[in-house]
This record gives structure tokens, sequence and C-alpha cells, in this order.
């Protein structure tokens, strides 16, 4: 068996009395993720003008671990996990290009676990950074499908038709998050949910 990566634990985030500072839910998540968002942005290897299908295939590798390793909160959030198939049959046509990252060693949640306080408040911190994923995925796929045709990037282009779209998930988090405590837990998840991200396009060699 492969052995599980090492996470560190997740960077402080906004205690309540902080949280409170922020008339919306969304501002909260957005400041507690803010560096994290910026490192995942600077160095995302599919981000750059030169990008590939093997930086593809990396980019769906990650990630497809990284959801199947917090399947049990996005679950308990009802977030849809149902386009993890688009990622399978995308790497199906990376071909040879997905073979090195299929062989990433396992992934660990034991921090994502030490955070976890057991509200669904929590939950709804690490869907908040899946479905921005699935935004910036949007992006991405305006800006490859011509440079990487005829590769049908699948995942980018049609993950918007599953699950929340992006006005509901805001809407929900507003709801969900709606006093102090609520609002410190799910900051909480969603910076276990990005440095655990992180982690992974680590341990992958995609980011410094």
């Amino acid at each position: 068996m492969s052995p599980e990566i090492a996470i560190s634990p997740p960077p402080s985030v906004l205690p309540v009395r902080d949280s409170c500072q922020y008339p919306d839910a969304v501002q909260a998540l957005r400041a507690a993720t803010k560096s994290l968002h910026e490192t995942l942005d600077h160095g995302l290897p599919l981000a750059r003008p030169d990008a590939d299908v093997r930086d593809y295939a990396l980019h769906l590798t990650v990630l497809r671990d990284w959801q199947i390793a917090l399947a049990p909160w996005l679950s308990r959030s009802g977030s849809d996990l149902s386009s993890q198939a688009l990622m399978d049959e995308d790497l199906k046509d990376c071909g040879s290009a997905a073979d090195a990252p299929s062989r990433l060693p396992s992934l660990s949640t034991t921090a994502v676990c030490a955070e976890d306080d057991g509200s669904d408040a929590f939950c709804w911190g690490v869907s908040y950074v899946l479905e921005g994923s699935r935004l910036g995925g949007q992006v991405l796929y305006r800006r490859l499908q011509v440079p990487l045709a005829p590769h049908p990037l699948r995942y980018l282009g049609e993950r918007h038709t599953h699950g929340r779209s992006w006005p509901q998930t805001l809407a929900a988090l507003r709801l969900q998050l709606a006093t102090p405590d609520a609002l410190a837990a799910g900051c909480r998840g969603a910076v276990a949910a990005f440095t655990l991200l992180l982690a992974r396009f680590r341990q992958a060699g995609a980011l410094a």
C-alpha cells in the first residue's frame, strides 16, 4: 500500500470575534482563503500560457484525489460529486500523459479531521472551495478549449451542469453560515480544504 502524504495543519483562520467584522459570509470565506487562493492562482500549471495535455492530466488527477478524500464532508453539505465520471473519461483521453500522476500516494485527511467540529457549517466551508474550483474551471475551459483541441475537456466544459450553480452556492452559504459560530466553522472548513488541495498539488510537483 502506498504511504499517505503528511499534511501540515491548516493555517490559523478568522476567530469568531474577527469573522464578525464581515457583514457577509461570502466575504468572510474569501478573506479566510485569500492567501491560499493567490498561491494556487500564481502557481497552477494549467493556468500557464504553454499548458498542455500533460498539465491537464495532472490537474485532473489532483482534483479527483482531493474530491475523493473530501467526499465525507462534501456529501454532508449535499455537494454533487457525479462529475468525477467526467474526470475519468478525460484522463482516458489523456493517454500516457496521465500515467505519472496516477502513481501519487494516498492522500491523508488527518489535518482536516483535526479541524472538523462535526458541524454542517464546517462542511459548507469545504463545499465553498469545491464550487469555487468549478467556477475557475469554466474560465480555464474558455481559454484552453482551442489550444488543447481535440481533447474535449469534459470536466472543465461540462462541470457547470452538475450540482448547484454559483449563485445558488452563495445563497446557500449565506443561509448556512448565518451565525458567528457557524461562520467561524465554515472558514475553518474552507481553509482546511484549500490547504489539502495545495498540499496535493505540491506532492504532485505542480507547486513550489
